[in-house]
């Protein structure tokens, strides 16, 4: 058999060919305002995680044995934190082995996703991995949710659905009553992404988790990676009713965890609650005191009234914008393609460079 008989286009199945590479420009000398981390950890806060591990390490042979197969302290402590029971809740490598996982039980070519447009690409991206038809939620010109798209006959009989809200990268949200009227009536799996929940909680929000962990057809995903500042961690979590989670337990790789992940992620959030939410109001403060600066700037053709932790723009010198700030020291995310052309997302900087980032921002866009 030569080469010629096993060509790539032969041995794999096209829609694994033609998935796309993540990828990001990622100077590191530049401050990162493209990822939408949080950047406002302080010195202390990172030395007393290193105590921690260095406490846990001391008392421990984890390095050389697999961690256990159900991270306890973990799943302990994240249900403690979001005051579910630890049988409606799961843990899992990011968001992403979540959204995976969720793709795995429910996609495939005789079933249809509902997905906010535009939104977070992966999970068109596994959508189309998977073969599932997209039905999209349209965001209106303001890049929000209306009723008549997301109460369409098209999308309440889709077979799943995904809807971000905060969304990425759009920062605009939808009010649990609307989440949950959209549940009562829609008739598959609702996955609502709240990875930008805690910014949107400070502005007086209001989470679905008590929707997923009493319905069969609603679950709700949660991050480390955002308000947390702890994305290097790889650590998130999906809440649902018990037998829904039995479902992914069951399909969920074993030891996806770390240990060293699992005791720092545990630490977080048993003892650094309240340091994050002080983090959460700083983080909210920076992006209303941003907005209220380009409000009235000539330059802008749209301003989203952002819930999360990024402003997100669309102007007709997003280009120059990028190239300014990127010379100032600053990675931003700038969109060139569909209904996001010229679109650009920033998230908040650290206290110390905030004033630097809006005197170039208005220097540029005034």
């Amino acid at each position: 058999m030569n080469n010629e008989e096993l060509s790539l286009e032969k041995l794999f199945r096209p829609e694994a060919l033609s998935f796309p590479k993540y990828s990001l420009n990622e100077p590191s000398a530049l401050t990162r305002l493209h990822q939408n981390e949080v950047l406002l950890l302080e010195e202390s806060d990172r030395m007393e995680l290193a105590e921690e591990m260095r406490r846990r390490i001391k008392t421990s042979e984890a390095f050389n044995t697999y961690p256990t197969l159900e991270p306890v302290e973990l799943l302990n402590a994240f249900a403690n934190s979001l005051n579910v029971p630890t049988e409606n809740i799961e843990v899992t490598a990011g968001s992403s082995q979540a959204l995976t996982l969720i793709a795995e039980a429910l996609f495939g070519p005789e079933r249809t996703v509902a997905i906010t447009a535009p939104s977070f690409s992966l999970y068109a991206h596994l959508a189309a991995l998977y073969g599932s038809p997209v039905v999209p939620v349209t965001l209106d010109e303001r890049f929000e949710y209306t009723p008549q798209a997301l109460f369409s006959d098209q999308v309440l009989n889709a077979h799943a659905a995904i809807l971000c809200t905060p969304n990425n990268p759009t920062g605009t949200a939808l009010s649990f009553e609307t989440v949950a009227e959209f549940a009562s009536q829609f008739k598959g799996v609702l996955v609502i992404d709240e990875a930008y929940f805690e910014f949107l909680e400070a502005q007086g929000g209001q989470s679905c988790v008590q929707l997923a962990t009493g319905r069969k057809n609603v679950i709700v995903l949660r991050t480390l990676s955002k308000a947390w500042a702890a994305a290097g961690l790889r650590v998130g979590a999906m809440i649902a009713h018990k037998d829904v989670i039995n479902i992914f337990r069951a399909l969920k790789a074993p030891y996806s965890i770390a240990w060293p992940s699992e005791v720092l992620a545990s630490y977080i959030l048993s003892k650094k609650q309240d340091a994050t939410r002080e983090r959460v109001g700083k983080t909210v403060q920076q992006v209303a005191v941003l907005e209220e600066c380009l409000s009235g700037c000539s330059g802008i053709d749209f301003l989203a009234r952002s819930r999360a932790n990024f402003v997100f723009l669309k102007s007709a010198r997003a280009g120059a914008l990028e190239k300014a700030l990127t010379a100032e020291g600053f990675l931003i995310r700038r969109y060139s393609a569909g209904r996001l052309e010229n679109c650009v997302r920033i998230s908040m900087p650290p206290p110390c460079r905030f004033e630097k980032l809006k005197s170039e921002l208005r220097k540029v866009l005034s």
